[in-house]
């Protein structure tokens, strides 16, 4: 997300000491534009099921949200 967003905070949940040290590491990680592509490519391949907050803007697949 912070490739995608520059202005994005993910706000990661968990009680366990290790995943939040975890999550926070994983802002030194750095995609190259293809390995970010290829990951974007697969991710929106994936169908979505449930509501995802305002279901009335979101489509099926993470592509689709925000599309009406």
């Amino acid at each position: 997300m912070l490739h995608k967003y520059p202005n994005v905070v993910p706000i990661p949940g968990s009680k366990n000491k290790e995943r939040i040290m975890e999550n926070l590491h994983s802002a030194d990680i750095i995609f190259t534009q293809e390995e970010f592509e290829n990951l974007e490519n697969e991710l929106n391949e994936i169908e979505v099921y449930g509501y995802r907050g305002f279901s009335e803007h979101q489509g099926s697949t993470i592509a689709d949200w925000g599309k009406k």
